[in-house]
């Protein structure tokens, strides 16, 4: 057995058992927990180019698997994410721990806003977080408002202006980050009179963006393992999107009247590219890209993901 054969395939059977076990209440593991085991992949894929015979390499990649196991059992009381359930269904985390017990409930929500400026046509947002629900839609009579249910801790917003261009940069403060967190949804909603450039740089998590009532330049998104759902509209006349993901589920929707051109720079997916043709290696087009009155650009660098582009 040829150990680039099973190499992936290990990998995704000790991710399915992981959550399978924590459906069953055995262990608690989430997408947050397996961003944080990145660099796993890194000692097995060391394991595959070394000088050795396949079936060492298979026993090696066992191996580390098992002792990852065992060293996250041993220091699971002491890891605010990852910890182990005993078979009654109580945790061995400690409860009783004042801080866990009162901050829940003493946490507050948050509403962070940027003034409209009518001399500015151009913001730029950047938005850094590890992890939760981020939902980006609706248009604000303000630049961009911002609201943050959960127990996370809070944000910090600074603004920049020049030249005409507002550049936004909201990041979770670090001094106030819990390291038991049950909730982080954020909600945010930006003016529809400049155009936009976005960036996100985020985690685990799940991202919805409806940006049809935007005008968007540019679109960055930087994600460990997450759900992304996104639909694109056509108040700009060129828009550039690029995804760099590990193992995410990535949905897009484009509008039919847009000319649309994705580059695929990924590998181990499962795509569905609705309505494009195969043009070259890894890049793909609408039929009308050529004569749509917009352009969208779509760059999605990936590993172990699914991609769905669909057009409405």
């Amino acid at each position: 057995m040829k150990y680039r054969h099973v190499f992936w395939a290990f990998i995704l059977i000790a991710i399915g058992i992981l959550f399978m076990l924590n459906n069953f209440g055995v262990l608690e593991f989430g997408f947050r927990t397996l961003w944080n085991l990145w660099p796993l992949i890194l000692i097995l894929w060391g394991i595959s180019i070394l000088p050795i015979r396949d079936g060492i390499k298979i026993i090696g990649l066992v191996g580390v698997l098992v002792l990852t196991v065992i060293f996250f059992n041993r220091i699971s009381d002491r890891s605010p994410w990852f910890h182990v359930h005993n078979f009654h269904g109580f945790s061995n985390r400690n409860w009783d721990d004042e801080e866990d017990s009162t901050s829940t409930s003493n946490y507050q929500p948050q509403n962070l806003s940027v003034p409209y400026d009518s001399l500015t046509g151009k913001g730029e947002l950047k938005l850094e977080a590890a992890a939760g629900n981020f939902n980006l839609q609706g248009v604000t009579s303000d630049f961009l408002t911002f609201n943050k249910t959960g127990d996370i801790g809070n944000y910090s917003i600074t603004t920049t202006n020049e030249n005409g261009r507002k550049q936004i940069n909201l990041s979770l403060e670090k001094s106030g980050i819990r390291h038991s967190v049950n909730e982080n949804k954020v909600d945010i909603k930006l003016s529809d009179k400049p155009s936009w450039n976005l960036n996100f740089d985020i985690g685990a998590a799940e991202i919805k963006m409806d940006l049809r009532d935007y005008k968007i330049d540019t679109t960055n998104i930087d994600a460990g393992a997450s759900s992304i759902n996104i639909k694109i509209g056509e108040k700009n006349p060129l828009t550039v999107m690029t995804f760099n993901a590990g193992a995410s589920s990535i949905k897009v929707d484009i509008p039919k009247a847009s000319g649309c051109q994705i580059k695929s720079e990924s590998f181990m997916i499962s795509k569905e590219f609705e309505g494009f043709t195969k043009k070259g290696d890894g890049i793909y087009q609408t039929e009308n890209f050529a004569t749509g009155k917009n352009k969208i650009f779509l760059t999605v660098k990936t590993a172990i993901s699914k991609i769905e582009i669909n057009r409405y």
